[in-house]
């Protein structure tokens, strides 16, 4: 059942298309708020009250991207997040919990990108997020930002850019 299916029925008073939407993207939206706090607890409440947010404002939602809004929701809850927590990612915490689930050999990587991701700014971070992590393209990463085409692909081949300077470096420490 296509998006705009799922969303037709909701308007119409089905509340299990709401369980369906949910459980379709929930990974994703996860995912995407885990990498921007890097706290997975956080994330997983973030998550919550991005569906919450939507809930409250389904019948407000007119047929547009599905995925491009619940992001764009995810990514104004995470801003919140910051600007109430303002905290940094907890490296530490990450390698603990990679640990449990990935080979040594993964997790430091898995390691090395978040740092290297945090050492990027949260704008260039979320576009490349966004871009390579989502799949989406550059036209609907700018609607979901409410900028430009040209600002988003700025930012990402310069995020890249820093990100591949961060990594060579940390390499280059290794060493």
């Amino acid at each position: 059942m296509t998006d705009k299916e799922l969303i037709r029925k909701v308007h119409s008073g089905d509340k299990e298309s709401l369980d369906v939407i949910i459980r379709k993207y929930y990974d994703e939206i996860y995912r995407f708020c885990l990498y921007l706090t890097g706290q997975e607890a956080d994330s997983q409440d973030i998550v919550q009250e991005v569906f919450l947010k939507f809930i409250r404002h389904v019948d407000s939602f007119r047929y547009q991207n599905l995925k491009g809004y619940l992001l764009m929701i995810a990514r104004n809850s995470c801003y919140d997040y910051f600007r109430h927590k303002k905290e940094t990612v907890c490296i530490e915490e990450m390698e603990e919990a990679g640990r449990e689930d990935q080979g040594i050999m993964q997790v430091e990587d898995e390691m090395l990108l978040r740092q290297a991701l945090s050492g990027i700014s949260p704008q260039q971070r979320e576009v490349i997020l966004l871009r390579i992590q989502e799949g989406l393209k550059y036209t609907e990463i700018a609607k979901i930002l409410g900028c430009h085409l040209s600002t988003v692909k700025s930012r990402y081949f310069q995020g890249i850019q820093k990100l591949n300077r961060l990594l060579l470096q940390s390499e280059d420490r290794h060493f």
